[in-house]
């Protein structure tokens, strides 16, 4: 316990003393060479703001994009962008490597000949009941970055980057039970339309190479069988920010007994397991505005080496009282005033996945309450070890964080 306490309070120190430092420098990566993903353009978005969520450069958008030397961008307007999937297996894939936002007019069957896929496959990807009732504003995953694995066993992706999510799904008749282990850590599984999922988080300072999967599954006839399989988990090129703090932060963030103590309060409440998935689709933003630090960022402080794990979140610098909204449905778990992350709410989407909000100015929700896409939860404040206004944003899958914005661009399960 002692050594779990000890690495928890060096992870916190890495993590919240991201809130406090001014933006100084960043490094960008070259564009993976997977094809292109889809990005409709939010309120607030540069093609600078872009090209780090997904880890490439202007120069590479303005190319994808036939953009020209103009630097000029419309909200709504869809772009071309690295492909969050880093898989290079020849297999057939059978899942999302993208998603399209339904325009009025369109039809599935439109849609899957613009993309050279089936309505069958579109359908059972996003659990389609009936093909007729699809509206407008509504994201359909698009297939494209699944492997096969093995007969019935699917990894989603089999390639999975430092702050992603991977999806286990396994389709066999009959199946009662489905337990599993990812890289030794137990994986929660959930029964869907016709098949199990379970989904794992990877950490933004996780280890990279191959990484195992172990599933033991029974049958209505009580026979078991067990599948394994391996997963690699690559780098992602976060950015890099050298730091000058003054003393005073540095002393504040020294206080490793205060630190130590809000992580493990938060870790007790993200790493329970409700079984029901409450959510649906893909998560929307809680607000809309300048991106000031991304998920995972690494940051040298006052000279010093650069952390290896870096920023916990994603930080959205916008104006004090700015209303925060549900980003998905989901019950609120802690709505309270903490020292190190100010009033911060939690809301439990269920099957291990999480989402908080520090630093609010008013918390507008109680523990207990249901939440739906949209409800306003808050609002933008600086309270707790914060030196402006902004609204700090954190996920998690299965205990560990990922990154916000995978969720905004990918529908899971």
């Amino acid at each position: 316990m002692r050594f779990v306490f000890r690495a928890l309070a060096l992870v916190s120190l890495c993590a919240f003393a991201l809130l406090l430092a001014p933006h100084v420098q960043r490094v960008d990566a070259a564009p993976p060479s997977a094809p292109p993903d889809t990005y409709i353009v939010q309120a607030g978005d540069t093609l600078f703001s872009i090209a780090l969520r997904y880890h490439t450069t202007v120069a590479s958008l303005k190319q994808m994009n036939g953009l020209g030397n103009s630097d000029l961008i419309q909200t709504g307007q869809k772009l071309a962008v690295p492909s969050s999937d880093n898989s290079t297996s020849p297999t057939a894939s059978v899942s999302a490597s993208s998603s399209y936002i339904v325009q009025p007019g369109d039809s599935l069957y439109r849609i899957a000949m613009h993309y050279g896929t089936t309505m069958d496959a579109l359908e059972q990807l996003n659990d389609i009941a009936n093909p007729n009732l699809i509206s407008a504003g509504q994201a359909i995953a698009i297939p494209n970055s699944v492997t096969v694995a093995k007969p019935g066993l699917i990894l989603d992706p089999p390639t999975v980057r430092q702050g992603g999510t991977l999806m286990i799904r396994l389709a066999r008749p009959d199946l009662v039970s489905v337990t599993g282990t990812f890289n030794g850590k137990t994986i929660n599984f959930t029964r869907a339309a016709g098949y199990w999922y379970a989904l794992a988080g990877i950490s933004r300072c996780a280890k990279l190479g191959n990484v195992p999967v172990a599933i033991t599954s029974t049958n209505t006839a009580g026979q078991s069988s067990t599948d394994s399989a391996t997963v690699t988990i690559a780098a992602t090129a976060f950015p890099v920010d050298a730091i000058t703090l003054p003393p005073t932060k540095l002393t504040i963030l020294q206080d490793t007994a205060l630190i130590n103590r809000e992580a493990v309060q938060l870790a007790t409440i993200v790493n329970k397991n409700t079984p029901a998935r409450l959510w649906d689709g893909a998560f929307r933003q809680p607000l809309y505005g300048a991106i000031t630090e991304f998920f995972g960022t690494r940051r040298s402080y006052n000279g010093g080496p650069v952390g290896a794990c870096g920023h916990e979140g994603t930080d959205f610098g916008v104006p004090g009282g700015t209303p925060i909204y549900a980003p998905a449905r989901g019950r609120v778990v802690f709505a309270d005033l903490t020292q190190v992350r100010g009033n911060m709410t939690v809301i439990d989407h269920g099957v291990g996945v999480f989402s908080a909000f520090y630093h609010q100015s008013a918390i507008l929700v109680q523990v207990g309450q249901m939440v739906d896409p949209g409800t306003l939860i808050g609002k933008v404040g600086t309270t707790g070890l914060s030196t402006g206004n902004h609204l700090h944003w954190s996920m998690w899958a299965n205990g560990e964080y990922v990154d916000p914005l995978d969720w905004t661009r990918r529908i899971l399960p």
